[in-house]
């Protein structure tokens, strides 16, 4: 009898388009990162040179600046989400989580564009 060949779980292409995944996050979240790093370096030193205008200011009488600088704004869970780590959250399906087949259908349908037709 001959040996039946060994087969692997999972292809070599989808293991290697993970790991090409995998490898762009990686370098986006460095990216990432580093913007961040250069962004709070930019608070600080704008807060430092508000600080000096202002003191320059109220020694000459001018009004004081205030930045006109925009909120930062932190997400917060949404009531009706679902969340699980490592994933957006999603909407709750109205039949108390599973979605239904006409709500996957509009899905599809949004996403061929034929939505609305």
């Amino acid at each position: 009898m001959a040996a039946v060949p060994e087969r692997k779980p999972v292809s070599t292409s989808l293991q290697t388009w993970l790991s090409q995944g995998e490898q762009l996050y990686a370098a986006a979240l460095n990216d990432f990162r580093a913007i961040e790093a250069q962004l709070d370096d930019l608070e600080q030193k704008l807060a430092a040179k508000q600080a000096e205008v202002n003191q320059i200011a109220q020694v000459i009488g001018k009004p004081a600046v205030e930045g006109a600088r925009r909120l930062s704004a932190q997400l917060s869970p949404i009531p009706g989400m679902v969340e699980e780590a490592g994933r957006l959250p999603v909407p709750m399906a109205p039949s108390g989580g599973q979605p239904t087949n006409s709500s996957n259908a509009t899905i599809a349908r949004a996403l061929s564009g034929k939505f609305g037709r």
